[in-house]
């Protein structure tokens, strides 16, 4: 072990028992400590110069050297700063566990993981508060947000599940709740008049459209042997769990909406036509898709025409896509989109998903960290928060039909 980190555990002990006799009252026995403690803080110094000293220049784990002019233009070994994207991410990792994980790690960040975490590379002389964007190291109500690079694994894993949200209006939104201005459909005409005539005046129809912003979120333990090695990535780890729980929460909210719709009984593919031709306006027509569970999926699959050929056909771009008239069908499983137990019918949603659902995020997710919840095994608790909320937009954006299951 390093000389440094005794030292420091050292400190971390005598600052404990400096605020125990402060609050006992002992207070020259708290100067006489103090004394001590800033006698260990000066050998922790000298300690942590010595051992940057002896570390090798250049290497992937450790910090990376600042050049001279001299250095820059003389030396044939000088790598700059950011001569590998891979160790950058490394340092930046490393940089967010520390900060996160400070309580367990009690490991103060290098000049390198500084300069990696704030300024992508550069110097950031000694400036220690909030970066731009969403690599904030401040806790906000308990809690940090997550850096880009790190939720980027999250998108990564929400891939290969189906995501309603992907089909949505997102929109960014900064308060808890608000409301949006919206603008009626307009079905009225440009009035004809005669030269040099008053144009005649016409209203313009605004609504408002209400959201509302929810937290949602989970509890993951870490084993603290793993967070002591502080170059592991974080979402690589609880990733994979946080991403599905996400998409089927965000799903479940969204089907929420789309069941207000009041369903049609179906009895064929024809039903389904006339929905595409007639029940939807054609302004929702060429970006219509047709949302749909398992049952759904079979019941389509199993279409003709007079021909006996297949109504259902995959996608030439995504055989594992499908679509009926042109139509993209979009399939949920059972466990999510259910068909209904008591009546067998199965659920069909048709229309403009992104003009019928506006999904209102916050952009992040926020993590806090707790040593004490998991206090009965050797483990640190991450408690993991995403906020959302979703909105009905255009009532006329899609129609349900309904088809019993044989």
């Amino acid at each position: 072990m390093r000389k440094s980190v005794e030292i420091k555990k050292e400190i971390k002990n005598k600052k404990m028992e400096i605020e125990k006799i402060t609050n006992e009252g002992d207070f020259a026995t708290a100067a006489a400590l103090a004394d001590d403690l800033n006698k260990m803080l000066d050998e922790l110094k000298a300690a942590e110069t010595v051992e940057k000293s002896e570390e090798p220049n250049n290497t992937a784990d450790e910090e990376e050297q600042e050049p001279d002019s001299d250095t820059a233009t003389n030396s044939a070994s000088f790598v700059p700063l950011n001569h590998s994207r891979k160790n950058l991410s490394k340092l930046r990792n490393r940089a967010f566990n520390k900060l996160v994980f400070k309580n367990v790690l009690d490991e103060p960040l290098t000049d390198a993981e500084r300069r990696a975490y704030f300024n992508d590379g550069e110097d950031s002389g000694g400036d220690t508060t909030d970066p731009v964007g969403q690599r904030g190291n401040v806790p906000a109500k308990g809690g940090y947000l997550i850096p880009t690079e790190q939720l980027n694994i999250l998108r990564e894993y929400r891939k290969g599940r189906v995501a309603l949200k992907d089909f949505c209006h997102i929109m960014t939104v900064n308060s808890r709740s608000g409301n949006m201005p919206t603008i009626a459909e307009e079905k009225n005409l440009l009035l004809n008049f005669d030269e040099l005539n008053q144009i005649q005046e016409s209203d313009l129809d605004f609504g408002q459209l209400k959201y509302e912003v929810n937290s949602y979120g989970d509890i993951i333990k870490i084993s603290n042997e793993l967070i002591q090695d502080a170059n592991f990535n974080m979402l690589e780890i609880i990733g994979n769990r946080l991403a599905l729980k996400t998409v089927n929460t965000e799903n479940a909210e969204i089907l929420k909406i789309l069941d207000s719709l009041s369903g049609e009984t179906a009895t064929g593919y024809k039903d389904f036509m006339k929905a595409l031709n007639v029940s939807l306006d054609p302004v929702y027509y060429s970006d219509a898709r047709i949302f749909t569970n398992q049952d759904g999926l079979q019941i389509m699959s199993t279409w003709e025409d007079n021909q006996k050929r297949p109504l259902l056909v995959p996608d030439v771009a995504a055989p594992d896509t499908y679509r009926f008239r042109g139509k993209e069908i979009v399939v949920l499983p059972n466990s999510q989109l259910a068909t209904d137990e008591t009546s067998n019918k199965v659920p069909f949603y048709i229309g403009k998903l992104f003009d019928f659902v506006m999904f209102c995020e916050r952009v992040g997710v926020e993590i806090a960290v707790s040593t004490e919840y998991a206090f009965g095994s050797y483990a640190t608790a991450l408690r993991c928060v995403t906020r959302f909320g979703v909105v009905k937009d255009d009532s006329d954006a899609m129609v349900k039909l309904e088809v019993v299951k044989s």
